[in-house]
């Protein structure tokens, strides 16, 4: 019998640090997204993280780069792409109406609850204060 695998929402920072070479678990991010790309995890993220990533790295690498990275992202197979709608905002905001915590963290916890994620792979703490996902740090995911 195949058990299904956990599949794990990709933050901004585990996609950006795998990118930055002066990021403290650069190595194990890049490896998470490695594992995504082979198909040894299910992973996924949303279309506002991938412009937030853009947005960023734009800011730490060339916009060149940027995009090429932020692309590869999108073509990437092991990554699945969510795209938020009416509902995933209207639900963003009663997070937020509970937690305290920004727009876009409230907008990346309404996706994995649309499509039933209960984990996120980042080094934002600002998760842990969510008691509707479980936030793990790339240091943890690097050993499965």
């Amino acid at each position: 019998m195949n058990k299904e695998k956990t599949t794990y929402f990709l933050d901004s920072t585990t996609l950006i640090h795998a990118i930055d070479k002066e990021a403290e678990y650069q190595k194990e991010c890049l490896n998470i997204i490695n594992k995504a790309a082979k198909g040894l995890i299910n992973a996924a993220s949303s279309l506002e993280t991938l412009e937030e990533t853009l947005f960023l790295l734009s800011r730490l690498i060339s916009n060149r780069d940027a995009l090429r990275v932020v692309r590869n992202l999108m073509l990437l197979p092991g990554l699945s792409k969510h795209v938020m709608g009416y509902p995933t905002l209207m639900q963003a905001m009663e997070v937020m109406e509970i937690y305290p915590i920004r727009p876009k963290d409230a907008i990346n916890i309404a996706t994995m609850l649309e499509k039933n994620i209960r984990f996120i792979i980042s080094e934002d703490k600002d998760y842990d204060k969510i008691d509707l996902v479980q936030r793990i740090n790339p240091r943890d995911l690097a050993n499965l």
